[in-house]
């Protein structure tokens, strides 16, 4: 029995086994938004060291859960994916962003942030219920910006040529907060927040989202 195994006949502890170590996991949450030089895997996830970022993308490899392969030219670049059981803990990772929702609540000055962990917040906390037409949502903070559109089979993040039905302007742990409908009213009465766009549009986003503990 390998010394870093839990040595458990129990499919949380196996599971614990394969991504339970440090970093295995943000890999993955990075990876789900889709392919990555392992360039832009160290600058996502900073201040990882290098060995240790190179360490668990193997094991992830060893695993079946990330491949490494080379794009077609012109790109000729070296990528990491998910393979299908990568993409699978997708709802484990939605699962841990929902369940931390109420530890994020404030920022510590040395925490480090990026536009696609919002879009990460956005695909743990909207429905799974949403119905009628997609909306585009961008989410703005002063280290960047993140479009999504939202529709009932679906959420893609898009470039920032997509004209969005509603923008959301504040600091980041402000506009976590903004995906609480409850808090959004609050958040704009003391200035926090603001809110521009159509007003059938901005409904119907604040329908998208769940309440936290729901």
């Amino acid at each position: 029995m390998s010394s870093r195994s839990y040595g458990q006949y129990c499919a949380v502890a196996r599971s614990l086994d394969v991504v339970g170590d440090r970093w295995a996991l943000l890999i993955v949450r990075e990876l789900l938004e889709g392919p990555q030089r392992y360039g832009d895997l160290s600058t996502a996830l900073a201040p990882i060291a290098t060995d240790m970022l190179a360490r668990r993308l193997r094991e992830l490899e060893d695993h079946g859960l990330v491949v490494k392969r080379t794009l077609p030219k012109p790109a000729a670049a070296t990528v990491y994916e998910l393979t299908d059981d990568g993409h699978a803990l997708e709802d484990v990772v939605n699962a841990l962003a929902r369940w931390g929702r109420n530890l994020v609540d404030r920022r510590r000055p040395d925490d480090a942030v990026r536009p696609a962990w919002l879009v990460r917040a956005v695909r743990a906390y909207v429905r799974d219920d949403r119905a009628g037409p997609p909306v585009t949502l961008r989410l703005v903070m002063p280290e960047g910006a993140a479009t999504v559109v939202i529709g009932p089979d679906g959420i893609d993040t898009v470039g920032e040529d997509i004209p969005a039905d509603v923008t959301l302007t504040a600091a980041a742990e402000t506009l976590v907060a903004a995906l609480d409908p409850g808090r959004v009213g609050d958040l704009v009465a003391e200035g926090r927040l603001t809110i521009t766009g159509d007003a059938r549009a901005v409904r119907r986003v604040a329908k998208l989202f769940t309440r936290p503990g729901r």
